[in-house]
């Protein structure tokens, strides 16, 4: 599984640990307060809750287009700024435009061969050389089809397993940083946004990606095309599912932070 290989699992996991050691916390909190405090706190924990348990991330519409291909790093950039945390997203931004370049490379290889194809078709003779030589164009189209499928996998993994390790920091800089000034509610809504713009981002690859393949596979029959298709699709999809995983595992994170903060808060 490409996404382990870029250590994607081992930053869900190490997030995973972060969630239940402070869900642990929370818990333990709690039966330290009664009365109103008690309900008032717990109001408090659900708010945030409400916030992090998106009923929908809309992941399935069709993404808008980007105005230019940095957008999504200046969006990404603007919201870790705004948690007001020591986070960059230079790994993730990397990951990306490793991908973007892939793509437009791609591309531009395939629009060279569909031009090279018109030209030698229009000079084409009808003899056993020709028909040989488009048995090996057929070929090669299918083993170009078939690098397109594996690097799109490729690129989905390794971007998903950024973006998870961009939130795995980002809590532990939250559990490190209980001064600041951003609230728990707040840093809850900027890292739903987070959430949502890795989501469309990795949808967006995905078309991209798609794109290509059915640029490469111009002269396959459907039957054939279309399961690398919704491979590149359910790859996506998967993807996008892990985001939102991992995003998840950050409300008790935001709640014993909230917890915590709100009890300096009345020490003083």
């Amino acid at each position: 599984m490409m996404f382990d290989d870029f250590q994607g699992l081992s930053h869900l996991e190490a997030l995973e640990i972060l969630s239940n050691e402070s869900e642990i916390k929370v818990q333990s909190a709690l039966l330290s307060l009664t009365g109103e405090e008690l309900e008032n706190m717990k109001r408090d924990l659900i708010s945030i809750k409400e916030v992090v348990l998106l009923k929908e991330f809309n992941t399935e519409e069709k993404p808008e287009e980007q105005k230019d291909d940095e957008e999504f790093v200046n969006i990404i950039t603007e919201l870790l700024f705004e948690l007001h945390v020591a986070a960059t997203p230079d790994k993730l931004n990397k990951a990306r435009r490793k991908a973007y370049d892939w793509v437009k490379e791609t591309n531009s290889t395939l629009a060279v061969e569909a031009e090279r194809n018109i030209t030698e078709a229009s000079d084409e003779k009808e003899d056993k050389q020709d028909e040989k030589q488009q048995h090996e164009e057929i070929k090669n189209h299918k083993i170009q089809t078939e690098d397109v499928l594996m690097l799109s996998i490729e690129s989905l993994a390794e971007v998903t397993a950024r973006c998870i390790e961009q939130l795995h920091k980002v809590a532990e800089l939250i559990l490190h940083g209980q001064d600041i000034e951003k609230s728990a509610m707040d840093q809850a809504k900027v890292l739903t946004a987070l959430t949502i713009a890795m989501c469309k981002e990795v949808s967006t690859l995905s078309q991209k990606f798609i794109s290509c393949l059915i640029r490469a596979g111009a002269k396959m029959k459907a039957e054939v095309l279309n399961p690398h298709v919704n491979t590149i699709l359910l790859e996506g999809s998967n993807s996008a599912t892990y985001i939102q995983s991992a995003f998840q595992l950050l409300l008790p994170i935001l709640q014993i932070c909230h917890m915590q903060s709100s009890t300096n808060k009345a020490t003083k």
